[in-house]
């Protein structure tokens, strides 16, 4: 299962979307240079759509505003569709994307332009590392909130990178450590990156960052059983 094992560059088909064909090479030319398996150009969403029914791939990096398709529009056709992509990246010099609902549609980073080679790519080797190695390390800087919850396993969203779940108070975005104690004795603890809140459905979503051994196995099994479309979940 590519979520816990990864994959290496070189085994990586990508498309690039962009409508503007300058920064469209340029994303093309870096990934190339990388040394992924194949690298695709596609103008808008609509092009996308095609290339992707065309031919499987690995990793969609798109930009959010384009003509005829825009981003959201893609990844929502995508997922309406059945299409299941490894990670989606969103490259943008907008701000206004839901990104709770995208993120569970399955769209894993937000990079804003002007973006650097090295801001992508690092965004791209996250994406298809393996999940075991990823989350077994702590975070150099430690978070300063923190969530401690007693949660019914029912009411815990487990995505292919985080989780959403019920939260009393509020959160900021930004790293957080969280201890979730489920009913049955079992619990999710770790730390991670808020990604969403909801003051209205006192409810927020987490990324993970790093997960404790006492449920890291646990939790990567049970991604790989379900196989979410989400990344974190909307719900």
């Amino acid at each position: 299962m590519w979520l816990e094992y990864g994959m290496e560059l070189s085994e990586v088909r990508v498309l690039v979307v962009d409508d503007e064909p300058a920064l469209c090479e340029i994303f093309a030319q870096w990934m190339n240079m990388a040394g992924c398996r194949e690298v695709r150009t596609a103008r808008n969403g609509a092009e996308a759509l095609a290339a992707v029914v065309e031919a499987p791939i690995d990793v969609l990096v798109t930009d959010v505003r384009m003509p005829q398709m825009d981003g959201v529009t893609l990844v929502r056709r995508l997922v309406e569709r059945g299409e299941r992509i490894r990670t989606i990246i969103f490259v943008s010099g907008f701000g206004d994307v839901d990104q709770r609902e995208m993120y569970g549609l399955g769209v894993e980073a937000f990079l804003s332009k002007p973006l650097r080679r090295e801001e992508l790519m690092a965004a791209v080797r996250r994406a298809i590392a393996g999940r075991e190695g990823l989350w077994s390390e702590r975070m150099e800087v430690a978070p300063r909130q923190t969530l401690d919850i007693v949660v019914r396993k029912e009411s815990l969203g487990l995505g292919r990178g985080g989780f959403s779940a019920p939260c009393p108070g509020p959160l900021g975005q930004g790293r957080v450590t969280f201890h979730c104690r489920l009913e049955g004795g079992q619990v999710l603890s770790g730390q991670g990156y808020v990604r969403w809140y909801s003051r209205a459905e006192q409810r927020v979503g987490i990324e993970f960052g790093y997960l404790d051994e006492i449920c890291r196995s646990r939790v990567l099994a049970e991604i790989a059983a379900s196989s979410p479309q989400g990344y974190v979940p909307k719900d």
